[in-house]
């Protein structure tokens, strides 16, 4: 074992258990070494060749909006795709001009050690730890997944002993360009990231859509969901816990959808969409209830798009939503418990959204809702975190693109 001693000051309250020790109030991690993996690196690299991965592996998220971005400029760059093996029914979601690779075969790895630039949400920990290092002449590209969410992430987190140390500074030293919506985001990248990243503020390309006029989208979304043109749609996206507990998902859909009708009126359908590591849950999560699974929907963007109201307990995604200025609502049973167990960055009551920790206080809610009140304090909010989302950040990272595909100064 290697041991590297670093100052890591902003995480010496976390408790790293046997990978670090203290000495005069600044902890030290020991490091494993991870041997440089040399395969494919005689192979050039080609300079017109963009890898992206994501989470699930599926078609979302900032990746997605960046490469749609690109596409629609007409780039002549080669679009490659690592998708996770469970994706593979759902190949039809990707444009056709879009290359796909599994994940962690052979051919994927090549692609990884060739492309240009790559680009994930999600930290490159699988190839990491095998030993494939960013080479010299690429680019990483990190938009990570979060958006002012409440969540405690990465060295934060109060379970952060559990991070695998090596992994995460390993992967975050490659990292050239990570992207964030605002300034309250930058500051914890830094800690994410350890300090390495080059961060740009400069929103998130999946929330592009969310300024949009998204007339297309909801026409698709409803006949994928063959959901009747007249009905309105709320969407409920509960995040996951670490334990796979499910008696927190106890949202009495039926009264949410009364409560609905009477305060806005119309005939309402929900739709709930668990996070994608809870996809083997989803049975359980649906039994008894006529509600629509949008589970294995791979884009909640366009999903968020086109709903009419959104439910979710801790979940990033309430930011996002927040953009479209629409009715959103916390529903959460736990939340001491999240709290004890994860933490988070800010209290859910400094939130816009009103909150409710039982179906009875749910129903009230609605039935309280003011929309006033609600836009005041998501202009305050989003003020305070110092946002910069306006639609168009999807264009600003193309246009890092293709400095950098041209070897421009990406700092003119």
């Amino acid at each position: 074992m290697k041991i590297i001693f670093e100052d890591i000051f902003s995480i010496k309250n976390y408790d790293c258990c046997h990978k670090c020790i203290s000495i005069l109030g600044i902890k030290f991690i020991f490091h494993k070494k991870i041997k440089r993996n040399k395969k494919f690196e005689n192979l050039p690299i080609d300079n017109n060749k963009i890898l992206f991965k994501t989470t699930s592996g599926s078609y979302n998220c900032n990746p997605k909006y960046i490469a749609e971005e690109i596409m629609r400029r007409k780039l002549p760059y080669e679009l490659v795709w690592s998708v996770d093996k469970n994706i593979l029914k759902y190949v039809d979601s990707f444009p056709k001009n879009i290359k796909l690779v599994l994940e962690n075969t052979q051919e994927d790895i090549k692609e990884n050690r060739t492309a240009k630039i790559i680009v994930e949400n999600e930290r490159h920990e699988l190839y990491t730890s095998q030993g494939y290092f960013k080479r010299d002449g690429q680019i990483y590209i990190q938009t990570f997944h979060g958006s002012m969410g409440f969540k405690k992430v990465g060295v934060d987190r109060n379970d952060a002993k559990y991070i695998d140390w090596t992994l995460a500074r390993t992967d975050s030293s490659q990292i050239d360009y990570s992207t964030s919506n605002c300034k309250w985001e930058s500051d914890i990248y830094k800690r994410l990231f350890f300090g390495y990243s080059k961060i740009l503020e400069v929103g998130h390309p999946r929330n592009d859509i969310l300024f949009r006029d998204n007339k297309d989208i909801k026409e698709k979304v409803y006949k994928y969901f063959g959901i009747s043109k007249d009905k309105k749609l709320v969407l409920y996206a509960p995040t996951l816990r670490e334990d796979r507990d499910m008696t927190c998902y106890t949202l009495d859909y039926k009264k949410v959808k009364v409560a609905l009708s009477l305060k806005f009126g119309g005939e309402w359908v929900l739709m709930a969409k668990l996070h994608p590591w809870m996809l083997d849950y989803q049975d359980e999560f649906l039994k008894g209830h006529e509600i629509i699974n949008a589970t294995t929907y791979p884009d909640i963007q366009e999903l968020m798009a086109c709903a009419d109201v959104m439910i979710s307990d801790y979940s990033s995604c309430l930011a996002d939503f927040m953009l479209t200025k629409r009715p959103a609502f916390i529903y959460a049973t736990d939340i001491e418990k999240y709290d004890s167990d994860r933490g988070f960055y800010y209290s859910l009551s400094s939130s816009p959204f009103p909150i409710a920790k039982n179906n009875c206080e749910m129903a009230e809610n609605i039935e309280n809702y003011n929309s006033e009140l609600y836009n005041r304090k998501v202009e305050e909010f989003l003020d305070n975190k110092g946002c910069c989302e306006d639609g168009h950040a999807a264009e600003r990272v193309v246009n890092l693109i293709e400095k950098i595909m041209k070897g421009e100064n990406i700092n003119a």
